[in-house]
């Protein structure tokens, strides 16, 4: 299987095996970008095509606009269905822009799809997330599709809020209790 060749010979291991039946959706990979489950595609009908991981997204130094809006918006919690998720998103976006429709597209008439909120969940329904990052996901994804950039949710602590925060959780001798 693809899935295997790419983890297990090319040392590409960003892509995951989930569910191993093509359910969850955590080894997609994109094939002349469309995207496909790899641990469901033989790698031997892929000659002389190209295949893209999550790997292959980023050029050099610069992350692939998706990794990047999936970092700003959270879109990630223990990060194992994200390299498919990211996957999934270009190439679900590659194929709104080529006017494909999915279930709740409400004008299949038209040739270019303005993705609202449901529309991208119901493109991403494939791929699962456990932990339930599914709002985050849906933000990066809209961020990109759209062009317009979010204010960005959260933010990293300073130096000091960290000294203030552990400061504050550290027991003192006052109350009676010393840190050994």
């Amino acid at each position: 299987m693809l899935l295997d060749a790419l983890r297990e010979r090319l040392a590409l291991t960003g892509s995951k095996k989930g569910c191993d039946q093509g359910q969850c959706g955590a080894c997609t990979v994109l094939v002349d970008g469309q995207r496909v489950l790899s641990c469901l595609t033989l790698a031997a009908t892929l000659e002389g095509r190209e295949v893209t991981t999550i790997e292959g997204l980023a050029k050099g130094d610069q992350l692939h606009p998706m990794q990047a809006a999936f970092i700003k918006h959270d879109g990630f919690q223990c990060g194992y269905c994200t390299s498919g998720q990211i996957c999934s998103a270009v190439g679900m976006l590659a194929e709104a822009r080529r006017g494909q429709v999915s279930h709740v597209t409400e004008n299949v008439g038209r040739t270019t799809t303005r993705l609202t909120d449901d529309e991208i969940r119901e493109r991403m329904s494939g791929n699962i997330c456990r932990c339930g990052a599914y709002p985050g996901i849906v933000a990066a994804i809209q961020e990109v599709h759209s062009g317009r950039q979010a204010a960005q949710t959260w933010r990293f602590a300073s130096e000091a809020q960290l000294a203030m925060a552990s400061t504050a959780s550290s027991p003192s001798k006052e109350d009676g209790h010393e840190t050994v």
